[in-house]
C-alpha cells in the first residue's frame, strides 16, 4: 500500500470527521454569545479557596449525628478599601476564612492571614455580610457560625475595619456575639432612627424532630428564643436583642433571608426562608418597630424545605417577585430514591392543626400580584425542579433587560436517600441504637453522593426561561453552594462567583461586553447608612424599570450593592430617579448608556411628583347577595390514594336566568352534599333567597351544573340540575339528574321522569339543544366517573323532548359521544352557520370533541381541524368571536402549565385504571416517560400503600426508580383502562370556516392558572368581546401542589385571534376562596358573581 494511499484516506478520514462534527457537535460548542461566561483557573485570579470538609464519626462533626454538615457556606462581595474594587471573601466550615483583595484585571491577592480576620473565634462559619457597622465610611465585615457545637463555641464575628486592610473581632462589644446556630445576617434601618440594626437568621437545635414534639418545645419561651432568628436593635452603638417585642419570636430553619421592602411601602421588611415543616417568615414591617409575619394572608403556597431565596422582578412589571429554592429531583431516578413521603394526615397535622401553610417540595417562584399577594408559578416557568439547590440568584447576565436567574446545585452525602435510611434504621434497631464505630463509618460511606451542574435559566421574556447553563462553562458538577455576583472587572457585566465543598471556588467571567450583547447602566449610592434599600427607577422609551439596593441576597452570601441594569438596545436613558427611604429624592435627566452613576443621599430632596393612582375595572362589593357554600367532609383519598386530586369538590355553579319574567336575572346556586341548592330572585337592591321546598328535600345531593330551560314548553324558564359527587357507591339514587318545573313565578317542584331517574351516574355538564330542529329544548348532559374508579368513565346522554318528557336517544343520534370519556363541559353552538345546533365536548383525557349536526345526527370532525390528538385536562368551553368575522371562535379550559405534571406530544402523561392487586379494589397508575420507557409518576411509599404486592415485588427504592410500570404491574397493565394527555396548555380555536379551525394558545398568564369557568363581556367597550376566566383546584394529593391561584383573569381582544391579559393589579379582580365558576349578571350594570367551593361567594361590580 502506497504512502500516497495512506494519506489520501487519512485526509478522507479527517474531513468525515470534521462533517460529523460540524453536523452532530454543535450542540456540544460552549457558545460564548449565548452564554458568555469562560471559567477562570486559580492560577489566573489567584483565588484558590476550597471549603474542605471532613466528617468525624466519633465526634459531632458528620451527617448523622448534625443534620446540617454539608450545607457549605457562602461568598461576599464588597470593597473593603474603598479603592472601587470589588473584593471577595469565602466563609469555610472547617477551614479559615478567606480574604482577597482585588488587584485588578480579575486578579486577587490572598491578604487572609495579614488582615486578622480569623484571628479570633473562627469557628464553623456560613454566612456573610457587609455593612459599615461604627458609620466611618469603611465596610466591616459580619460572619454567621453555627455548626456541631455548645453554644459558647459558636459565636457569631463582628469584623471592624480598621482602614489599613486590618480587621478587630469586636462582636460582643458591639451585643452582636450571637450564638444560635446562625446561617446569615443583614443589616438596616428597620425603624428609621439613622443607624443600623441587624437580623441574625438562625438554624434549630431540634432537627429530626416530629413536628407535634418539635412545636411542643417552645411552650418554653427561652428555650423558644435560643432556636428563633433575631433582631437587634442598634442603640448608643450597641445592640440589642428586640426579638420578642418586634414580633420575630418563632421557631426558625432559617436558610435564605433577604431584606427587602416587599410591600412598596418604603419600609424594610424581612423575608426568611425555612426548612423543614417550619413556615417561611414574610416578616412585614408595621411602621411602628413591630413586624407581622403575612406569609398566610400574601402566599397560597410556599416551599417545604426553603434554602435560599431572591427578591426581583422577573418580568419588568416594577413589582418585586420572590424565588425560594428547595431540593426537588429533576431526575426521574433521582426523585424516586430521595424523595421525602408525605401523606394526609401529617399533611394535615402541618397545614392545619400547627397553624403552617401548604408547603410542597419544590422550588416557588411567587409572582408579585400587587395587592400584597403573591401566585406561585414556578412549575409553569419550568424552574420548580433544580436538583439539592441552594443560592437562587436572580440577575441580568447577558444585559438583554430580563432578568435570569442562577442556581447553585450538589450534596455532598445524600443522607435521604430512601434506602440508606431504612439500612441505617434496621442497624439501628440490631444494635439497639448503639451501633459500633465501624459499623457507623461503614453506613456513612455508602452513602449516595452525586456532584451536579449549576444551572442558568436565560429570560426569554414574558414569563419563559429556559436552562442555558448546560452548554457552557458554567457546566461543571460540583458541590456547589453560597454564590454572589458583581462587576469585577468594571466592564459593565456581571461575573458569578461560586463556593464549593472539597472543590476550588468557581469564578465565572462575564463576556458580555466583549460580545457587544447588551448596554448597561450601573448605580452606586452614598447613603447616610451604607445599608440604604434606596430604590432606582429608570425611564426609558415609554417604559420603566425598578431596582432596590441590597446585599444580602441568594444563598449565605452578599452580592455587590450597586444597582445594576441590563439594557439591550437602549441607548438613552430619560431619566433616573433614586428614592431613599427617607422619602427623599434624586433626578438625573438625559442619561447616556454604559456608565456608572454615583448618587449621593445628601444632595436628594423632597420631591412633590405623586401620580394620581388609575382606577381598578372591578370593584368588590358586599351585601348584594348571601351565599356560603360548604363542602361535606369526605376523604377521596382514603381509598384512591393515588388520585391526582379529590372528585368529590367540583362544584358550585352558577346558573343565571329570569325565572318570573320581570326582565331581571335571577340565580341558582347549587349546594354540596347535605347543603340545600339556592335560589335567589333579583329585586332592586340585590339577589334574596326565595325558599324552595323540593330543594330542601334533594339536599342529599352533590349538585353539579344546573341549566335553566322551558321543558314543557309553557314559555317559562324550568331547571335541570345534573348529580354528581364521588362520595356515593356507584348507582346509587343520589347520582340520580333532577327536574324542577317552574309555576310561572319562580317557584318550582320536582318533576319525576323515567329515564333521567333511571342513570344514576356522577355527572358535570348540561346543556339546552334543539338538535332535531322541532321548537323544543332537548338536551345533553356530559357525565363523568364511576364512583371511586378515576379515571374510568361514564356514557354521556343526549334526551331528546318529546312533550316535556326527556328519552335517552344518544345510541341513534351519537353513537361515538357515548364513549368519549369524562365529561366536563359541553356547549351547543352553531360552528358552521347552517341553522342547526352542533355541539363541542372536553374533558380529563380527552381530545375536544366537534361534533357537527347533520341533519339531527351528530358526526365528530375534530380530525378535520388536527384536533383529534390533543388531549387535555379540559374543563371549559367558552363561544366567542374574537376577531368579529362573524364566525363562531371557541376558548378551551385547560389546567394550564402551572402543573407539576409535564406532558407533551411526543411524550404523553398517561393513566391506568385496573384492580392491579387482585384484591377487588379499583387502583389507578399515573406514567409518563422516561429514557424511553413509561414509570411510575407516584412514588414507591404512596403506591406500595395503594398495592401492597410492590414492596414485595420491588423491595428497594432504588429498584423501583430504575422499573418501568411493565416490570411493576406486569401484564396487567397492558390489558388496563388506558388515557392520555398531550397537553395542558388551554387555548382559543379561531374559526376559519368550512368547519375548519385554527389553534392559539392563550396568552402566558392564562397558562399560569387552571380554567375551570369563564364569561364573556365587552370590558373596554371597542366592540369586541372579551373573557373573563378563572378557575383553582385545590384538592390536591398531598405531594402535588394545589393550583390556587388568587385572581380572575381579564383577557382583552386583540381583535384578531388572540388577546391580552390583564392581573389583577389593574382590574382588582383579587379572589379570595377555590373558585369554580363565574356568571355576569345584569349586563346593564354588570355584575361578576364568583362561587367558591366550601366558601363565601364573591360579587365584583364593574366600574364604569
Amino acid at each position: 500500500m502506497s504512502i500516497d494511499y495512506i494519506c489520501n484516506m487519512n485526509k478522507r478520514l479527517l474531513l468525515h470527521i470534521i462533517l460529523f462534527v460540524l453536523i452532530f457537535g454543535c450542540d456540544n460548542i460552549k457558545d460564548e454569545k449565548q452564554v458568555p461566561f469562560e471559567k477562570l483557573s486559580s492560577d489566573v485570579t489567584g483565588i484558590n479557596f476550597s471549603n474542605i470538609i471532613t466528617p468525624d464519626i466519633e465526634t459531632s462533626e458528620n451527617l448523622f449525628d448534625y443534620d446540617y454538615f454539608y450545607n457549605g457556606s457562602g461568598v461576599g462581595i464588597a470593597d473593603i478599601n474603598n479603592d472601587g474594587l470589588k473584593d471577595v471573601l469565602f466563609t469555610a466550615n472547617q477551614e479559615m476564612n478567606r480574604l482577597f483583595l482585588n488587584k485588578g484585571n480579575l486578579t486577587f491577592e490572598d491578604i487572609t492571614e495579614s488582615s486578622n480576620i480569623n484571628s479570633k473565634n473562627k469557628k464553623w462559619s456560613s454566612g456573610v455580610s457587609f455593612a459599615d457597622v461604627n458609620n466611618d465610611g469603611w465596610l466591616d465585615i459580619y460572619i454567621s457560625q453555627g455548626g456541631p457545637y455548645e453554644s459558647n463555641s459558636r459565636k457569631n464575628l463582628l469584623l471592624i475595619n480598621n482602614q489599613d486592610l486590618t480587621f478587630t473581632e469586636k462582636a460582643e462589644e458591639y451585643g452582636l456575639d450571637d450564638n444560635g446556630i446562625s446561617t446569615q445576617s443583614a443589616f438596616f434601618d428597620f425603624d428609621k432612627d439613622g443607624d443600623l440594626d441587624c437580623v441574625v437568621m438562625n438554624e434549630n437545635e431540634f432537627y429530626g424532630y416530629d413536628p407535634i414534639s418539635f412545636f411542643k418545645k417552645y411552650e418554653n419561651k427561652s428555650v423558644l428564643m435560643e432556636n428563633s432568628s433575631h433582631l437587634y436593635e442598634q442603640k448608643n452603638g450597641k445592640f440589642i436583642n428586640i426579638t420578642e417585642k418586634a414580633g420575630l419570636l418563632s421557631p426558625t430553619f432559617g436558610l435564605g433571608l433577604c431584606i427587602s421592602d416587599i410591600n412598596n411601602d418604603n419600609w424594610p421588611d424581612i423575608y426568611i426562608a425555612n426548612d423543614y415543616y417550619v413556615k417561611d417568615a414574610m416578616y412585614i414591617n408595621n411602621q411602628d418597630g413591630t413586624f407581622t409575619n403575612q406569609i398566610k394572608e400574601s402566599t397560597k403556597q410556599i416551599s417545604f424545605y426553603g434554602m435560599g431565596v431572591d427578591i426581583e422582578d422577573i418580568n419588568n412589571d416594577n413589582l418585586s417577585d420572590i424565588f425560594v429554592l428547595d431540593m426537588a429531583s429533576s431526575d426521574h431516578v433521582r426523585s424516586k430514591t430521595l424523595m421525602a413521603s408525605m401523606n394526609t394526615s401529617n399533611f394535615d397535622l402541618i397545614t392545619n392543626k400547627l397553624d403552617q401553610h401548604y408547603q410542597y417540595m419544590f422550588n416557588s417562584l411567587q409572582l408579585n400580584l400587587g395587592n400584597d399577594k403573591y401566585h406561585n408559578i414556578s412549575h409553569q416557568l419550568n424552574i420548580a425542579k433544580t436538583d439539592w439547590s441552594w443560592a437562587g440568584l436572580i440577575f441580568d447576565y447577558n444585559l438583554d433587560g430580563n432578568e435570569d436567574i442562577f442556581v447553585t446545585n450538589g450534596y455532598r452525602k445524600y443522607g435521604s436517600d430512601n434506602d440508606s435510611r431504612i439500612r441505617i434504621n434496621e442497624t439501628k434497631k440490631e444494635y439497639n441504637n448503639k451501633v459500633p464505630v465501624e459499623m457507623k463509618k461503614r453506613l456513612y460511606d455508602e452513602l449516595p453522593s452525586e456532584k451536579l451542574p449549576n444551572l442558568l435559566y436565560k429570560n426569554e421574556g414574558n414569563l419563559r426561561f429556559k436552562e442555558v447553563g448546560n452548554n457552557s462553562a458554567l457546566n461543571d458538577p460540583s458541590f456547589s453552594n453560597g454564590a454572589a455576583y458583581a462587576d469585577l472587572d468594571n466592564d459593565g457585566d456581571l461575573e458569578i462567583i461560586v463556593n464549593n465543598i472539597d472543590e476550588e471556588a468557581f469564578i465565572y467571567k462575564n463576556l458580555s461586553i466583549e460580545n457587544k450583547l447588551g448596554n448597561y447602566l450601573k448605580v452606586r449610592a452614598n447613603g447616610i447608612l451604607s445599608e440604604n434599600f434606596a430604590k432606582g427607577t429608570l425611564y426609558f422609551d415609554n417604559n420603566s424599570r425598578v431596582k432596590e439596593f441590597k446585599r444580602v441576597r441568594g444563598y449565605l452570601s452578599s452580592v455587590s450593592d450597586e444597582l445594576h441594569f441590563g439594557l439591550g438596545k437602549v441607548s438613552k436613558i430619560d431619566s433616573l430617579v433614586v428614592e431613599w427611604s427617607s422619602g427623599k429624592k434624586e433626578v438625573f435627566h438625559e442619561i447616556d448608556v454604559n456608565q456608572t452613576i454615583t448618587v449621593n443621599e445628601k444632595n436628594s430632596e423632597f420631591i412633590d411628583d405623586k401620580k394620581e393612582e388609575s382606577k381598578q375595572i372591578f370593584s368588590k362589593i358586599n351585601d348584594f347577595i348571601e351565599y356560603a357554600h360548604n363542602e361535606n367532609e369526605f376523604d377521596d383519598f382514603s381509598t384512591e390514594i393515588l388520585l391526582p386530586y379529590k372528585q368529590s369538590t367540583l362544584g358550585p355553579f352558577i346558573s343565571a336566568g329570569d325565572v318570573n319574567n320581570d326582565g331581571k336575572d335571577d340565580v341558582f346556586i347549587g349546594g354540596a352534599h347535605k347543603q340545600n341548592s339556592k335560589i335567589y330572585i333579583s329585586n332592586e337592591n340585590g339577589l334574596i333567597e326565595r325558599n324552595i321546598k323540593s330543594f330542601q328535600d334533594d339536599s342529599g345531593n352533590e349538585d353539579m351544573e344546573s341549566v335553566f330551560i322551558d321543558i314543557d314548553n309553557d314559555n317559562d324558564l324550568d331547571l335541570y340540575v345534573v348529580s354528581g359527587g364521588n362520595e356515593f357507591v356507584n348507582r346509587s339514587v343520589e347520582l340520580s339528574d333532577r327536574i324542577y318545573l317552574n309555576d310561572g313565578n319562580g317557584n318550582f317542584k320536582r318533576d319525576i321522569q323515567e329515564d333521567i331517574e333511571n342513570y344514576t351516574i356522577s355527572g358535570k355538564t348540561v346543556i339546552s339543544i334543539d338538535y332535531d330542529n322541532d321548537g323544543d329544548n332537548d338536551i345533553i348532559v356530559g357525565n363523568r366517573i364511576q364512583t371511586r374508579k378515576y379515571p374510568i368513565h361514564e356514557p354521556s346522554i343526549i334526551y331528546e323532548n318529546i312533550s316535556g318528557k326527556f328519552y335517552n336517544n344518544t345510541y341513534n343520534v351519537a353513537p361515538e359521544f357515548e364513549n368519549f370519556g369524562i365529561v366536563n363541559k359541553i356547549i351547543s353552538t352553531d360552528f358552521n352557520n347552517d341553522g342547526w345546533d352542533d355541539f363541542i365536548a372536553v374533558g380529563e383525557w380527552t381530545n375536544i370533541g366537534l361534533f357537527l349536526n347533520e341533519n339531527g345526527k351528530f358526526r365528530n370532525i375534530n380530525n378535520e381541524s388536527n384536533l383529534e390528538n390533543l388531549f387535555g385536562l379540559w374543563f371549559n368551553i367558552l363561544e366567542t368571536d374574537v376577531n368579529n368575522d362573524g364566525l363562531k371562535d371557541y376558548l378551551i379550559g385547560n389546567i394550564g402549565e402551572n402543573s407539576k405534571y409535564k406532558t407533551s406530544m411526543e411524550k404523553p402523561l398517561k393513566i391506568f385504571g385496573s384492580d392491579f392487586d387482585g384484591n377487588g379494589t379499583h387502583d389507578l397508575v399515573l406514567s409518563y416517560k422516561y429514557e424511553g420507557n413509561y414509570v411510575p409518576l407516584r412514588g414507591k411509599e404512596c403506591s406500595t400503600q395503594q398495592m401492597p404486592f410492590i414492596s414485595e415485588k420491588i423491595p428497594t427504592f432504588e429498584e423501583f426508580a430504575n422499573a418501568s410500570i411493565e416490570e411493576i404491574y406486569g401484564e396487567e397493565i397492558v390489558d388496563a383502562y388506558e388515557r392520555k394527555v398531550t397537553s395542558f396548555e388551554s387555548i382559543i380555536l379561531i374559526n376559519k370556516g368550512e368547519n375548519k379551525f385554527e389553534i392559539e394558545k392563550l396568552p402566558p398568564l392564562a397558562q399560569s392558572i387552571p380554567i375551570l369557568t369563564s364569561e364573556t363581556y365587552d370590558i373596554n367597550e371597542d366592540g369586541y368581546e372579551d373573557v373573563i376566566v378563572g378557575g383553582n383546584i385545590y384538592n390536591t394529593e398531598v405531594e402535588t401542589p394545589r393550583l390556587d391561584n388568587q385572581f380572575a383573569l381579564l383577557l382583552i381582544s386583540d381583535k384578531n385571534k388572540n388577546y391580552s391579559a390583564i392581573g389583577p393589579d389593574k382590574s382588582g379582580l383579587y379572589l379570595s376562596g377555590n373558585t369554580k365558576s363565574l356568571k355576569i349578571i345584569d349586563r346593564k350594570n354588570p355584575k361578576l358573581l364568583v362561587a367558591n367551593n366550601n366558601s363565601n361567594l364573591e360579587v365584583f361590580e364593574l366600574n364604569k
